[in-house]
């Protein structure tokens, strides 16, 4: 069987299953650092891309002449991103089939599984098609597919096509040989040859760092300017040989093989290496040194274990330095990095595989190596075993693959695999194809038993639960059947975590009480105390805290028991998480602290970084912003450091968090972005929809209201796709807070009625206080306050039940506000207080100000001016130790207010201003910005300046009107009619009422009724007395049936 039916046979044999992987786009490969003798062929190219109306181009040659280096160079030339927003790379190499070549452009493009269905071709020519902006496609190695001729007609109309549904897509090829594409569409061909000999000596001296002398003259001469070919030359004198013997070497040897000219296609890539692996200088032994790196796709690393390891298992004498020297000297093999790594090109690993026996004992003993090395190196969170496992990890899977084609199977080779899969997993590689391939060998039951349950867990981490069941079902099976009672044990546990993402509660309590019972009898302690962490879990998902409490309790008990000290740390952490869930900040970060501690000394920086990350989330709690700061950058830095892009992600999202704190969005949506393209590089959903919520968030604080929208439906799809029902409640929640901010009210309680219902089922007691929550803010927008009280004290006694106590303070909060709507002033006061005191007992610093600066309001509209004063003041110095600059300028906004009412109209300008420079300088809120300009105009009516109260009004409708806020438009349309009343231009008044009413009704709020009563007074004013008293009936009736009115 030749290298391409091998190839092929490998591919159509993992194809069976592409359609449960996932889109994995290919990044746009580097510009070259320099290009040499190729400047013409670059701008003809380019001038052809960004001119033609048909922008086909075919960069035509042999193998090795620099097709690739030219193209890329193209790619990235900034003419070419000026024209092509959109460019995408495919590389074909090892895609020997249209079906796979069509794959790799839609992973290209980042079509998702789902949209792909049986015809991809249209998905493709779709996603081309999508935004209009011109794209540039660039396929490299095409000659891998349309070399087999039963592909080339595919090829050609697939190419016809792409090229016929938009005439803004440029094509660029690569493609070995010199014949043309059979398209339907001409080409801009371009067929390389080699470069020029002057050309071939700068390249040489500048790869080199020598002087060209005569012997190198010759041979580069003898090279006919193949770049490949000059630049191994190059590198070989730049490690030490003389070129004089290379060049004997190479006239000994022959030079047909790298020949150019006539009709004669330019040798392989495999004759070039065969110059320098044959040289005289190349003993066998330092072949046979060859033959055994090429097993090592990363090559060969120089720290312990793996060189002394390596040295041990060749055959005879060979002593390992002497013979690696002498094969960077024939510049096949190179040293880098720190710690080194020695490492051939893959071509030249490719040719030298056929130089060792794959069939014997020192290769057997290769692979025993890793075996045994990875199963000592089972604890991911252990820096010795990442700086151990993560380097090799492309050389373990290698060696696995080829440890099963060996007689008989190298022992516990089937529980290395599992091992390699969990190393991927902690990465975020899923390794499920890996795994499944090798169910079918003859793997010991144990070790297949480790396989299943790896598997199970793998797809469990990427949302494919059903097929999870089934692995850890067959997992317990075989762990069962061998008697392995901790193996079972491990499977009840792993189950039961999949039975909690499925919010089958009672289903996981008697999986992990099983495990519990398993591990007890095996009397191991460490799995005792991670079975009491995993029901301490389930508690906590039960509201349960005080039996989630004694569980987790008991499990750092045994962790201390069995000096399990990460575990210790772990507990720590847990027992924080439970803390922070009662309130109880300062235990809190005592248990956060310990952890931390823990962890240093066990040299755990990942778990180290989740400590951090864990004190900032803290600190955002307790609103120490500065500090929070200081603990969520050293978690990125050692999430960063550990290259653990999933506790990066995480990381860059409650950074996020923290600039929103501060009202730095455009900081927080970087945060949020980045975090998003690291849960999509990982294929984290859950994360994904996360930080697709963050950002409609932030897009909501903005005002851009339909990117908001984008943004909480394709979270909620993605939590529908993975069936996170917890998720899915939340991301209904924000879209109900969206339909209420666009007016939607109906719509906004269809989402918050789906949220409750879901939170039901997963008995998440918690979500439905803040469902009924939202609810009541509903029922207030729609003037139905006995429904808003009901939903409100609905939520308090969830919150009671909880034992959430900054939810009990907001509910409290809530029901003030209910009160104030309701003029039930005393009442209000009660509830705020009663929710100030409960901020101030779990020092939420926001809380107490927010409280206060409510207190406020009440006193204000009791008429208690000097209180409302005192109060604003003491709110505003709270929200300036904490930052938070939109509370800010809205404080100075009330205190503005308050002069107003005592007719301080300088002090009111001058509050006013503030708040209007802060919004105008320092954060983006339109509604609160539009607001203070409403205030400043009351304050020009005041002083008779109608112009600059007028322009004020404007300006407030200009901002709300951004903020498709329509109940602030009507507001300032009433502002507007009360203006034009006082100035006497009674039409322009009534105009303005009719505009205000026109708004209130479409979004049926209670403010239309005391509109109707203003619109009446200028009826009577005017002398329509039947008109006005209909108004004052209506407003009378209504109090509140808009729709009935309308």
């Amino acid at each position: 069987m030749n290298f391409q039916t091998t190839c092929m046979t490998i591919i159509l044999n993992r194809s069976s299953s592409a359609a449960s992987m996932r889109a994995v786009p290919q990044a746009l490969p580097p510009s070259p650092k320099f290009v040499i003798g190729r400047g013409s062929v670059v701008e003809s190219i380019v001038q052809v891309t960004t001119t033609s109306s048909e922008p086909y181009i075919a960069i035509l040659g042999s193998g090795g002449i620099g097709k690739t280096t030219i193209a890329t160079t193209v790619l990235h030339d900034s003419r070419i991103t000026s024209v092509y927003p959109r460019r995408y790379f495919v590389s074909s190499e090892l895609a020997p089939t249209i079906e796979l070549l069509e794959i790799r452009v839609a992973d290209a493009l980042s079509i998702p599984q789902s949209e792909r269905g049986a015809d991809l071709v249209s998905r493709i020519v779709d996603h081309i098609c999508r935004d209009g902006h011109p794209v540039l496609l660039y396929i490299d190695n095409l000659e891998s597919i349309w070399e087999i001729k039963s592909e080339q007609p595919k090829v050609d109309y697939f190419l016809d096509v792409l090229s016929g549904a938009t005439n803004r897509l440029a094509i660029l090829v690569t493609m070995r040989g010199t014949q043309e594409l059979k398209t339907s569409f001409p080409w801009h061909s371009t067929i390389l040859s080699g470069l020029e000999m002057q050309d071939s000596v700068t390249m040489y001296e500048k790869l080199s760092t020598k002087s060209a002398d005569a012997s190198a003259q010759e041979l580069l001469s003898k090279l006919s300017g193949s770049p490949l070919a000059v630049k191994l030359f190059a590198l070989m004198v730049k490690e030490g040989d003389k070129p004089a013997q290379l060049l004997s070497s190479w006239n000994e040897h022959g030079a047909g093989a790298l020949e150019i000219g006539g009709k004669h296609r330019l040798s392989s890539l495999e004759q070039s290496i065969h110059l320098s692996v044959f040289s005289p200088r190349i003993d066998d032994n330092a072949r046979l040194v060859l033959g055994f790196m090429a097993l090592l796709p990363d090559g060969l690393s120089t720290s312990f274990p793996w060189f002394e390891g390596f040295e041990s298992i060749l055959p005879g004498k060979i002593t390992l330095q002497p013979a690696l020297r002498g094969l960077r000297r024939a510049a096949l093999l190179d040293e880098n990095g720190e710690p080194s790594r020695w490492q051939m090109l893959p071509p030249i690993r490719q040719f030298c595989l056929q130089l060792v026996d794959s069939a014997s004992s020192a290769v057997a003993s290769l692979v025993q190596l890793y075996i045994k090395t990875i199963t000592q190196h089972g604890d991911y969170s252990s820096s010795t075993s990442q700086a151990t496992i993560l380097p090799e990890m492309a050389n373990i899977r290698g060696l696995l693959l080829h440890g099963f084609k060996l007689q008989p199977l190298p022992l516990y080779i089937g529980a290395a695999s599992a091992k390699y899969a969990g190393w991927a997993d902690w990465q975020a590689i899923d390794e499920s194809v890996f795994l499944s391939s090798i169910l079918h060998l003859p793997v010991p039951d144990g070790d297949l038993a480790h396989i299943h349950r790896r598997l199970g867990k793998l797809n469990s981490t990427w949302d494919r639960l059903d097929a999870a069941e089934a692995s850890l079902t067959k997992a317990l099976e075989l762990y069962r059947h061998v008697q392995d009672r901790l193996g079972a044990a491990n499977a009840h546990k792993s189950i039961g975590s999949l039975q909690l993402r499925r919010y089958q509660l009672e289903e996981a309590g008697v999986s992990f009480k099983c495990a519990l019972e398993l591990y007890k009898d095996a009397e191991n302690r460490t799995g005792e105390a991670n079975a009491h962490t995993a029901i301490g879990d389930l508690h906590m998902r039960r509201d349960q805290l005080d039996a989630a409490e004694v569980s987790l309790i008991c499990a750092l008990g045994l962790y201390k028991d069995a000096k399990n000290r990460l575990g210790e740390a772990n507990a720590h952490i847990a027992i924080g998480d439970l803390q922070m869930r009662r309130d109880q900040l300062d235990a809190a970060e005592v248990s956060f602290r310990g952890a931390l501690e823990l962890y240093k000394d066990v040299k755990d920086r990942t778990g180290e970084a989740s400590a951090h990350k864990s004190i900032g989330g803290l600190q955002l709690r307790r609103d120490q912003l500065d500090a929070a700061e200081v603990s969520l950058k050293r978690a990125l830095e050692l999430f960063q450091d550990v290259k653990h892009r999933g506790g990066e992600a995480d990381a860059r999202i409650a950074t996020g968090d923290l600039y929103m704190r501060r009202h730095q969005l455009e900081a927080a949506e970087l945060s949020f972005r980045c975090a998003l393209q690291l849960y999509k590089d990982t294929k984290t959903r859950r994360g994904e929809a996360n930080a697709c919520i963050a950002i409609g968030d932030l897009h909501m604080r903005r005002d851009q209201l339909e990117a908001a929208g984008v943004s909480f439906r394709c979270a909620l799809g993605i939590y529908k796709y993975i069936k996170n029902r917890t998720g899915e409640a939340s991301a209904n929640i924000f879209i109900g807070d969206l339909r209420i901010r666009q007016g939607q009210l109906d719509a906004a309680e269809v989402s918050f009625r789906c949220a409750i219902e879901l939170y039901k089922d997963v008995e998440d007691r918690l979500g439905e206080a803040i469902v009924h929550t939202s609810i009541g803010d509903l029922h207030m927008c729609q003037d139905q306050l006995d429904a808003a009280e009901v939903s409100f004290r609905c939520a308090l006694e969830l919150y009671k039940d909880v034992k959430d106590q900054v939810g009990e303070a907001n509910a409290h909060i809530s029901i003030g506000k209910l009160h104030t709507r309701r003029d039930q002033l005393e009442a209000a006061r009660v509830s705020f207080r009663c929710a100030l005191v409960q901020h101030s007992e779990i020092q939420d610093q926001w809380g107490i100000a927010a409280c206060t600066f409510l207190l406020g309001q009440v006193s204000f509209r009791n008429r208690e001016f000097d209180a409302a004063d005192s109060a604003f003041s003491e709110a505003l110095a709270l929200w300036e130790v904490i930052g938070d600059a939109r509370n800010i300028a809205e404080t100075h906004q009330a205190i503005g207010d308050l002069h107003l009412q005592r007719i301080q109209l300088d002090d009111a300008e001058t509050s006013l201003h503030r708040a209007l420079d802060i919004y105008t300088t320092e954060i983006t809120a339109l509604v609160f910005e539009a607001l203070t300009n409403r205030s400043i105009g009351k304050l020009h009516l005041l002083r008779d300046q109608y112009e600059e109260s007028e322009r004020a009004f404007q300006r407030a409708l200009e901002l709300d009107a951004a903020a498709s806020s329509r109940v602030g438009q009507g507001q300032t349309y009433r502002c507007l009619g009360e203006m034009f009343v006082k100035r006497g231009d009674l039409g322009a008044a009534e105009s303005s009422y009719n505009d205000a009413l026109r708004l209130f009704f479409e979004i049926e709020d209670y403010q239309a009724t005391p509109c109707l009563l203003d619109l009446g007074k200028v009826w009577v004013q005017q002398g329509k007395i039947e008109e006005s008293e209909a108004t004052d009936a209506v407003a009378l009736k209504t109090r509140w049936d808009v729709k009935k009115t309308a």
